[in-house]
C-alpha cells in the first residue's frame, strides 16, 4: 500500500509534468501546487502552506530564524511536510491580464544567481524536513522539492569549489556532510556548516514549458 509521502511525490511529480504556465517565482509556485494538491482527489483531509514550527522545538536546529514549511499536507492522522526551492535565470515574456494581451514584454522570472546559496538552501531543507520528522511522531518522512531553469544546478562543481559539498548533481551518492571547503569565507560566516542524517540521491527530470527548459528533482527523507 502507497504511503502518504508516496502519494504526495507522485501528486507533485504529476503537478510539475502537468503544469503548462511560466510561475513567476517561489510564492506563486507553492500557491499553484497547494491548489493542485487540495485538487488532486486523494482525499487529503487539509493541505496547509507557510505551516508555522518554532525552531526551538527541533534538537539540532541551527540557524535560529523562523521556520515555515512551504506545503504540509495531512491525510488519515499522518503528515507530510513539503519545501520548495524555485531558482531562476531570467526570462520575459508578454503576458496576458484579465483577458488582454500587454503590449510590452515583463520579468516572467528574475536572474537570481548565487548557485551556490541556492544549492546550500536545497540541502538545508532536507535537514529541516529530516529534523521535523525527527520531533513529531505524525510525520513519518517528507519532500524537498528544488525546480530550476538554470542548468548549471545539475552539474558537478569541480572539486576546489568552496561548494563542493552541497553539488545537487545527478549521483547516487552525496556527501552527508555540507560543509563550505574554505571556513573564512562570507558564505561559511553567514551560512553553517551541518551534515545530513544519510546519502541522497538525485535525479533530475527535464520538461518544456512556454519555450524555457525546467529542470526539477523531487528528494525523499
Amino acid at each position: 500500500m502507497a504511503t502518504l509521502i508516496d502519494i504526495v511525490r507522485d501528486d507533485v511529480m504529476a503537478f510539475l509534468e502537468s503544469n503548462d504556465e511560466l510561475l513567476f517565482n517561489e510564492r506563486d509556485f507553492q500557491m499553484h501546487l497547494a491548489t493542485w494538491l487540495r485538487n488532486s482527489g486523494n482525499g487529503y483531509d487539509d493541505v496547509d502552506v507557510e505551516y508555522y514550527v518554532p525552531w526551538q522545538e527541533l534538537d539540532g536546529y541551527i540557524w535560529e530564524s523562523e521556520l515555515r514549511l512551504d506545503v504540509v499536507v495531512k491525510k488519515s492522522g499522518e503528515y507530510c511536510p513539503v519545501e520548495l526551492k524555485y531558482k531562476t535565470k531570467k526570462v520575459e515574456r508578454q503576458i496576458t491580464r484579465f483577458d488582454e494581451l500587454l503590449d510590452d514584454k515583463v520579468v516572467v522570472m528574475k536572474n537570481q544567481g548565487a548557485q551556490d546559496l541556492g544549492m546550500y538552501d536545497f540541502w538545508k531543507d532536507v535537514r529541516r524536513v529530516e529534523l521535523v520528522r525527527n520531533r513529531f511522531d505524525r510525520v513519518k518522512g517528507g519532500l524537498a522539492v528544488f525546480v530550476t531553469n538554470d542548468a548549471s544546478y545539475t552539474k558537478r562543481s569541480k572539486e576546489s569549489s568552496n561548494n563542493y559539498l552541497f553539488n545537487m548533481n545527478e549521483d547516487k551518492v552525496h556527501s552527508k556532510r555540507k560543509h563550505w571547503a574554505n571556513p573564512e569565507s562570507t558564505c561559511a560566516k553567514m551560512h553553517p556548516n551541518f551534515e545530513v542524517e544519510r546519502e541522497y540521491a538525485i535525479n533530475w527530470h527535464q520538461r518544456t514549458v512556454d519555450r524555457v527548459d525546467f529542470y526539477y528533482c523531487i528528494t525523499v527523507i
